[in-house]
């Protein structure tokens, strides 16, 4: 994992976390310390969290793909790619099933359309 990418998604939560402590430290339990340590620990959480639903989110994206891929392989040959029988090929010169759809859906990848 690149360094810029661990650092945005574990070390600035965890340092906005730090220095709600650090100012319980310097301002005691008595002053705005409680409420500082409070709400840095939720800002610290809420980066955390936005940063892995971003993921979450970004992941699924290539479960779409996938299954947009299937789709153009069933408007291609009129079968899902799942369903193709034993020994078939394509009759468009592809050695097999398997590679029409990864190619459908590198080419699904690199498209700007919506699914």
């Amino acid at each position: 994992m690149p360094r810029l990418l661990f650092s945005l998604r574990y070390v600035i939560p965890a340092a906005v976390c730090a220095a709600g402590i650090v100012i319980l430290l310097v301002a005691g339990p008595g002053g705005y310390g409680p409420d500082a340590v409070a709400g840095l620990f939720g800002a610290g959480g809420a980066i955390y969290l936005m940063n892995t639903f971003m993921r979450m989110g970004i992941e699924g994206d290539g479960d779409r793909d996938v299954e947009e891929a299937g789709r153009m392989f069933l408007d291609r040959y009129g079968m899902w790619p799942d369903e193709v029988p034993a020994g078939w090929r394509p009759p468009d010169g592809e050695p097999d099933a398997a590679t029409v759809l990864r190619k459908l859906t590198a080419q699904r990848r690199a498209s700007d359309v919506a699914a």
